[in-house]
């Protein structure tokens, strides 16, 4: 580590992410308008430094093995470089373990303030590839990393993807249960092989949810948001799923599908409707036998942003 890297100290902030979109597991998400904030600094001696503060901070380690930290030093390590402790300060308003995308922006911001410390030695394209290699898919980094829709090619590097901007007519409302989901859990619940027309359902309905939500046309997204390969398998995870999807539906929801691994559920609606769909969704949580949310956070066409301090 050079003398020209102590002291120095930058944000980096970055969007929670709805994944899947329905059909396009593993390939498809969006950043959304809710964001963690992370401050890295440097020092030469000494161990880590790690707090964390905000709604959703519960749960994160305050230990070198944070998320955030740990990916820092890993890939300083991977660039020939032995970083020297380490502080870091985040304000963590993402839930955690609920489908938004919490992990995703502790491994994006590692990378960013990494990357930030050896003079941007990576482009972005590369630093994204980092964060895939790292999270084993695209479907949450990608977008927390560059903003707006992003569709991509699982084991494809370098990344092939298409970022999409979401229509101005969409409105995102996500139904937060207060309790978590692990990915890890989630992902033992799906089958090692699916039937050969359950794969035909849901390619030809990936594409359709991308151009709808880039054209505007929100006629097609409620049979374009259905899946075969992962919402079925593991829908009993997701408490009150046919409740708050018939709700939703029935006061005008364009589209509703599961955000990522769950629990946290999306409703695609109109801005005509967004009032209407909301009311009908909180009715039905007051009557579920746990808490929750239901947020309005709009698609977020930023992605990470990393300020010098």
């Amino acid at each position: 580590m050079t003398a020209t890297m102590m002291g120095k100290r930058c944000e980096v902030s970055v969007p929670a992410s709805t994944a899947n979109m329905g059909p396009g597991f593993d390939c498809m998400g969006c950043a959304v308008g809710l964001r963690n904030k992370f401050v890295f600094s440097l020092h030469g001696s000494g161990e880590d430094q790690i707090t964390v503060a905000g709604p959703g901070a519960a749960g994160i380690p305050t230990t070198s093995d944070n998320l955030a930290v740990a990916t820092m030093r890993d890939f300083l390590a991977r660039q020939g470089v032995e970083a020297p402790a380490i502080h870091m300060h985040s304000q963590i308003e993402v839930p955690n373990a609920r489908g938004l995308g919490s992990s995703s922006t502790a491994i994006v911001a590692g990378l960013g303030a990494a990357n930030f410390f050896l003079g941007t030695k990576l482009t972005l394209d590369e630093l994204l590839d980092e964060a895939v290699s790292i999270e084993g898919h695209p479907d949450n980094v990608a977008p927390a990393m560059l903003g707006s829709l992003v569709v991509a090619a699982t084991h494809s590097r370098p990344l092939a993807y298409v970022r999409v901007n979401i229509h101005p007519a969409f409105r995102f409302l996500f139904i937060v249960p207060d309790y978590m989901v692990k990915t890890s859990d989630a992902r033992r619940r799906l089958p090692q092989s699916i039937p050969f027309g359950d794969a035909i359902f849901n390619s030809s309905r990936s594409p359709l949810v991308a151009m709808a939500l880039q054209s505007g046309d929100g006629s097609i997204l409620r049979e374009a948001l259905q899946d075969r390969l992962h919402t079925n398998y593991r829908k009993d995870l997701f408490k009150g799923y046919d409740a708050f999807e018939k709700a939703a539906l029935g006061a005008g929801a364009l589209g509703f599908c599961v955000s990522g691994a769950g629990p946290t559920m999306l409703a695609i609606c109109a801005a005509d409707a967004m009032a209407r769909v909301k009311q009908s969704a909180e009715k039905v949580l007051e009557g579920q036998g746990f808490r929750g949310a239901v947020l309005n956070l709009q698609p977020d066409q930023n992605g990470m942003v990393i300020s010098p301090q």
